[in-house]
């Protein structure tokens, strides 16, 4: 692929296809958040089981959809452009989902970010210091440290993917070197 066009083709559906994969991931994240709001039970354990499942190979179907889809409107992708639209679509998604759960804490359920600082300082009130148990406290310190670990988090995880899946994407022939242009 020409290196300036596939640049900007690649960001673009990057975006796009990230856009899917990042509201997928945040869907069911805050679906599996809102069903532990009640009553813990072992129901309510396997559900959000089968969600986190649904999400987890949701999003290996999706990526693999997504790097399939451009091998196939692009015939002169390679391996190594599958590769770097992977990594693409994993931060235009993680973005997207990280994004969408800090809306999730800011504005929709503004109580969980109180509630997980408290459960910090019950876990590791006793093993950190004053000066930490004050920095968590601050108004925002939670939010900000939940968008970039789950940046952080959804990247790396979305790179390592991109690349497992590029190294199938497209399918290679060991024997297309030994073939001439009429196929004999």
């Amino acid at each position: 692929m020409n290196d300036s066009a596939s640049n900007r083709i690649l960001w673009n559906l990057a975006a796009k296809n990230g856009l899917l994969l990042g509201l997928f991931t945040a869907l069911c994240r805050i679906l599996s958040q809102t069903l532990s709001t009640g009553e813990a039970s072992a129901g309510m354990a396997v559900l959000n089981l089968i969600i986190w499942l649904v999400q987890f190979v949701g999003c290996i179907f999706l990526m693999k959809f997504f790097m399939e889809r451009l091998v196939a409107g692009h015939k002169d992708a390679d391996n190594r452009d599958t590769a770097r639209y992977g990594r693409m679509l994993a931060l235009t998604s993680s973005l997207i989902f990280s994004s969408a759960m800090l809306f999730d804490v800011v504005f929709l359920d503004p109580d969980m970010a109180g509630q997980q600082i408290e459960l910090i300082r019950q876990l590791y009130g006793g093993s950190l210091d004053s000066d930490t148990l004050e920095l968590i406290g601050k108004e925002g310190f939670y939010p900000k440290v939940m968008f970039f670990s789950n940046l952080i988090y959804g990247f790396v995880y979305g790179a390592i993917l991109s690349w497992i899946l590029s190294r199938y994407i497209p399918k290679r022939d060991p024997f297309s070197s030994y073939m001439d242009k009429n196929g004999k």
